[in-house]
């Protein structure tokens, strides 16, 4: 039997359900102001006006990036390169996500598609895999 993914932070991002590919990080827009955020308000920074709850779009447009050369600690594995990559994401909502990113230097560049994605990061007590989330490249 296969192990369960479960966020590791159900208020920052939920899983893909039904027939989504990829999971969505929760988002709040304020109707009066136009303006969407990430992670959720309680009130517009801008108008203090109420918000609403909102799935963020699992895709958006790297902005920016950099590659973190830092050792390993444990248990968690960064692949072969001895670091990651971090990146500013603009999603459609007018909201820029930083966030690790899946692949090598060769896999981004500035202006290129982007999904959000999961990794693994432990195990909780009932052996189900603790995921967080980053960005890939969309082929």
């Amino acid at each position: 039997m296969a192990a369960i993914q479960v966020p590791t932070d159900p208020r920052l991002f939920r899983l893909a359900e039904g027939d989504e590919t990829r999971p969505r990080l929760l988002g709040s827009h304020a109707p009066e102001s136009g303006l969407s955020f990430w992670p959720r308000r309680l009130r517009c920074p801008v108008t203090r006006s109420a918000v609403t709850d909102i799935d963020l779009s699992p895709e958006g447009v790297l902005y920016a990036w950099t590659f973190l050369y830092v050792p390993r600690m444990g248990s968690i594995s960064f692949g072969d390169t001895g670091g990651y990559g971090v990146g500013q994401i603009d999603l459609p909502e007018g909201v820029r996500i930083q966030a690790p990113l899946l692949g090598t230097t060769d896999d981004w560049q500035i202006g290129s598609p982007m999904g959000l994605t999961t990794f693994p990061v432990g195990r909780d007590d009932d052996g189900n895999d603790l995921v967080t989330f980053r960005f890939e490249a969309v082929r």
